[in-house]
């Protein structure tokens, strides 16, 4: 199958490529799942099938984007509603208990307190630590228009830069094969 071939057939299934695209960047984002997708794929592809044509790149980077800031923001939300509980139960574990305890939960509220925006945004951009930070945020209270606010730069930038390496890549495509 020729490059143009592809292309076209990828065209044709563009609105199954963007639903798989919003959920993989949705998944990556949303705790648990976090831990176990890895949404540099989907940001990858997404951004060099819009570098080849086959896609749109304003809908690439819409469903992306919303994929992103939405999985980030119900991870917040899942870590503000069951976190301080979650941590409670953990500090009784014999093993993480020494972890997780009072003191540690104290410390991690005057940190997000003091550096919780910078920690957002420099997490989105620190592989690991985006797929816990959101979450955290929640669970230490982090003002919500402040996380939402730093989440969303964050997220712009942190995909962003795969989004223009893949559409660079895609668009050169048809030269490097050639």
């Amino acid at each position: 199958m020729s490059t143009a071939e592809l292309t076209a057939f990828l065209g044709e299934q563009s609105r199954l490529a963007y639903a798989v695209l919003f959920f993989g960047a949705f998944f990556e984002t949303l705790i648990p799942f976090s831990l176990a997708v890895p949404g540099e794929i989907f940001f990858l592809s997404g951004a060099l099938l819009a570098g080849m044509k086959a896609l749109k790149l304003w809908a690439v980077i819409a469903v992306l984007y919303a994929g992103g800031i939405l999985g980030d923001n119900l991870s917040y939300w899942l870590g503000r509603r069951y976190g301080p509980s979650l941590f409670a139960r953990l500090a009784r574990w014999p093993l993480v208990g020494r972890l997780v305890h009072l003191e540690n939960y104290q410390r991690g509220m005057e940190f997000f307190s003091r550096r919780g925006a910078a920690a957002v945004f420099i997490a989105r951009l620190s592989g690991p630590f985006s797929w816990v930070t959101p979450a955290m945020a929640g669970i230490f209270q982090l003002n919500y228009p402040t996380f939402l606010r730093f989440n969303a730069i964050g997220v712009v930038v942190g995909i962003g830069e795969f989004i223009i390496l893949g559409y660079f890549f895609g668009d050169q495509l048809p030269r490097l094969l050639g």
